[in-house]
């Protein structure tokens, strides 16, 4: 028994004379020593070889036994502590994986590094899956351009035959597997790259509904068969990633959403806080003016609040008051605001603010700002509200010392309305404001192009000022009434006057001489009736009054065409004319002036008879046998007439207005 002690703890190599038995006992024990200090696989190895030449018969074979069950022992340990490594390290890379990351992208880079070092490969990356395309957003470990960016077929480059390309797969060698299916593209980034061994997982998020949102690929540029437990590790990475992803997508999404709603509501607050200024501005505005402050306190008001100098001028571009500063030159300023065809402020040229006042289509003036610096929106917003203030302040200093324009204009617009034509009442307010009905007066009529009813209408102020009569603007129209008593040469004055003004023709027609305020609205539709044939007639910048037009004012509207009418019954003949520089259309109006009579209409023209007969002949050519007939004559006489009239007032156009 002492020797067999003595022995165990002894020399692996016995002597010949030691007995089996105790030989077979000391390798059981040498084994479990073996196994409990982790020895590696090659000593058990060298143990059985060590052990074969000591021992035979049924004692080797025993040994042998022996031996082979603890390598498989020691398999089994040392997988263990494999599969221990691998989920210790898998639980390191989920605790890295829950910090919340900044970007999708940083996430997916750190998946792809942790999936490299836990299967200890060469290299990983992670496909994002498309509509038509899967882009790489991640890759760890590679030497070419299977980089971030890069976008691959549907497919993603690499799938196993027969399954979608978000099937899990795992080959030991991409070129040589007949599995394995590579594209193009990816088949020379395999080849550049020396990849072999590769495995694949989709990242999925835990819902079976919803397709894997990419696919996580860890290759090796050596042949490698997957075990088992690196197939099950990386898949359990795979889900970890998805889910991380998934909740990454929401929590930046939700982040986003939330600086949104952030951003409307100091967008809101700033609103607020603009509109409670705006507010507040607005009471101290009617605070002023219901104190009867003048226009002078407002602009000294509107200076202070704007920060720059405020001129208010009138409707012919006198200064009312200025407060802020040196006055300078608004001239540019104050032509702008005339072609405005709204009350918002606008910057001139000269780098000012005007805004237009306007009350309704009348133009009262304009506020010039000067400021040093840009002017925001809230500011432009002030500007505007102490425009429209400015209209009421000049109203209301109008009206104190008795000089409102609008209350004499006002008495025209209701003169103009039917139900309100009471002569006895409008009598009384004319008198009033100190004009006479009972004496002469013309009404004319304009129609200004409508992008300039604005400058129309401060010249008309004006004008009616000086002429101590009354404007009003309706239907499109510039009404005047003023004292005189030839209407016809009022309205060639006006429209002379206003091509001047306003640099464009502008058509008028006048009625008149009138008396008593009942023929105020008769006398306006007739100047209308008169502009309307002015217009048909096409004479663009054409004056005219009953008397120039005759008959022709009464048939003609503005909804007919006149010149085509012209054209129609005697356009062969004119053409003619034209052409020939002959005189047949004269010839035809002598006709009919000496009562259808060659002879008579000879001595009109003072040629010889047979010439009359033959120019007839050449207008029965051009018009048709029946031109003599009543009702085809009656046609000719009335184009003949239209054609005198047109060229009447063509011949009265002035050189400014035909321009």
């Amino acid at each position: 028994m002492t020797a067999t002690n003595s022995n165990a703890g002894g020399d692996l190599m016995m002597g010949p004379f030691v007995s089996p038995q105790l030989a077979y006992s000391g390798g059981i024990d040498e084994l479990l020593e073996l196994l409990a200090s982790g020895a590696p696989a090659d000593v058990f190895e060298q143990l059985l070889d060590d052990r074969g030449h000591s021992v035979t018969g049924t004692a080797a074979v025993d040994m042998k036994a022996a031996v082979w069950r603890a390598m498989r022992v020691h398999a089994e340990i040392q997988r263990g502590r494999g599969r221990e490594a691998g989920l210790s390290a898998l639980v390191d890379a989920a605790r890295e994986l829950s910090v919340p990351y900044e970007s999708v992208d940083g996430l997916l880079h750190a998946v792809a590094r942790r999936a490299r070092h836990l299967l200890s490969m060469d290299m990983a990356y992670i496909a994002l899956l498309d509509d038509d395309h899967v882009e790489v957003r991640a890759a760890d470990g590679h030497t070419s351009g299977l980089g971030v960016g890069l976008r691959l077929p549907a497919e993603g480059g690499v799938t196993s035959a027969g399954q979608p390309a978000t099937a899990p797969f795992a080959t030991h060698d991409l070129l040589t597997d007949e599995r394995i299916r590579l594209t193009a593209a990816f088949g020379e980034v395999a080849r550049v790259e020396g990849l072999h061994a590769m495995i694949a997982v989709p990242l999925e998020h835990g819902s079976t509904r919803q397709p894997p949102s990419g696919v996580l690929y860890v290759a090796s540029r050596k042949v490698h068969h997957f075990t088992a437990d690196e197939r099950s590790l990386i898949g359990s990475l795979g889900m970890l990633a998805g889910a991380y992803l998934e909740t990454t997508r929401q929590r930046l999404a939700a982040q986003a959403r939330t600086a949104e709603l952030q951003a409307s509501l100091r967008q809101v607050n700033t609103t607020a806080e603009g509109v409670s200024e705006y507010c507040d501005l607005q009471v101290r505005l009617v605070d002023m003016l219901l104190a009867d402050e003048d226009l002078a306190a407002m602009t000294g008001f509107a200076a202070d609040a704007l920060g720059g100098r405020v001129s208010v001028y009138n409707s012919g571009g006198d200064l009312l008051v200025s407060a802020g500063g040196e006055r300078e030159d608004d001239s540019g300023a104050l032509a702008c605001a005339l072609d405005m065809v709204s009350g918002e402020p606008v910057r001139t040229a000269d780098g000012s603010w005007v805004a237009p006042l306007c009350r309704g289509r009348d133009y009262v003036g304009a506020l010039v700002l000067r400021v040093p610096d840009e002017l925001g929106a809230a500011r432009r917003s002030r500007l505007r509200l102490f425009a429209r203030m400015a209209v009421l302040f000049i109203r209301q200093d109008k009206v104190g010392a008795g000089l409102d324009g609008e209350v004499r204009d006002r008495l025209l617009d209701d003169a103009l309305r039917e139900e309100h034509r009471l002569p006895r009442q409008l009598a009384e307010r004319a008198r009033r404001i100190g004009l006479d009905l009972a004496g002469p007066y013309l009404m004319v009529v304009a129609k200004p192009d409508p992008a300039q009813h604005c400058r129309a209408n401060a010249w008309a102020a004006g004008y009616t000022r000086r002429m101590g009569g009354l404007r009003s603007f309706r239907d499109s129209h510039l009404i005047m009434l003023l004292p005189g008593s030839e209407a016809g040469a009022l309205a060639r004055d006006v429209s002379s006057a206003m091509a001047q003004a306003l640099g464009a023709p502008v058509s008028v027609g006048a009625a008149g001489p009138l008396t008593g305020p009942e023929s105020v609205y008769p006398g306006y539709q007739e100047a209308v009736r008169c502009l309307d044939a002015v217009v048909a007639l096409g004479v663009t910048g054409g004056a005219a009054s009953v008397r120039e037009l005759g008959f022709v004012g009464s048939l003609v509207s503005s909804n007919q065409d006149v010149g085509g009418f012209i054209d129609q019954v005697v356009g062969p003949v004119l053409e003619y004319d034209r052409d020939r520089f002959t005189d047949l259309v004269p010839t035809l109006q002598a006709y009919f002036e000496a009562g259808a009579s060659p002879t008579y209409a000879a001595e009109r023209l003072h040629v010889h008879t047979n010439t009359v007969t033959r120019r007839l002949d050449r207008v029965k050519d051009l018009l048709g046998p029946d031109w003599q007939k009543p009702a085809r004559a009656l046609e000719i006489q009335l184009a003949l007439r239209l054609l005198r009239v047109r060229d009447l007032l063509a011949d009265q156009t002035t050189p400014d207005t035909a321009s």
